[in-house]
């Protein structure tokens, strides 16, 4: 299957290969690039998100 270009096409490319061990994260990454049209930083950015709500309760946890 030929994927549809986008303006991250290299990054969501090498994604699987220099990004996350989890192959289930790269099929996520690409699923919100090619079919909901986001871009890499925005992606990012979700990602940034979520492990710094996990830190931040993390922690918590650890002073609590």
């Amino acid at each position: 299957m030929v994927k549809p270009t986008h303006p991250d096409q290299h990054e969501l490319h090498d994604w699987p290969m220099y990004g996350p061990k989890n192959p289930e994260i790269a099929n996520i990454v690409e699923r919100l690039a090619y079919d909901h049209g986001m871009r890499v930083r925005d992606i990012e950015e979700v990602i940034l998100l979520a492990l710094q709500h996990r830190l931040r309760a993390a922690e918590r946890v650890s002073r609590g």
